[in-house]
């Protein structure tokens, strides 16, 4: 029996304590036995806040990155409007990166959980440490 490794996607919030060197975040990284990814979103993110490029480059190398292609903005903007009509509208980075993960089947990790628990109910699978 093939054994099913995770995907997980990093958010911008875990990326950023990685790069600092944040001991809780590399424990909750080790305890995973996953193949880790982000989007290119988080890429944007944190490039932009980004002080030492080259550094940040290199940071980023081995991370599997997944695009916001034509599907997540259908998937994305569904999602949008059905939120949008409850008066629960979601920040368009956070539903960017949440649309990316569902639309490829990537658990997310983040610490900012209340920034996507709306979207568990589209399909979001949402990793909560």
């Amino acid at each position: 029996m093939e054994k099913v490794v995770r995907k997980i996607c990093l958010d911008t919030d875990i990326l950023i304590n990685i790069m600092r060197n944040d001991s809780r975040t590399k424990n909750v990284i080790a305890a995973f036995d996953a193949d880790f990814y982000t989007t290119t979103i988080n890429v944007f993110e944190l490039w932009q806040g980004h002080r030492k490029g080259e550094e940040t480059m290199e940071f980023l190398e081995p991370l599997k990155k997944v695009d916001f292609d034509e599907k997540s903005a259908f998937t994305a903007g569904g999602i949008q409007r059905k939120l949008f009509d409850k008066g629960d509208a979601l920040e368009i980075r956070d539903l960017l990166i949440g649309t990316i993960c569902i639309r490829n089947d990537l658990e997310l990790l983040t610490f900012n959980v209340k920034h996507f628990e709306r979207l568990k109910r589209f399909g979001l699978k949402l990793i909560v440490v």
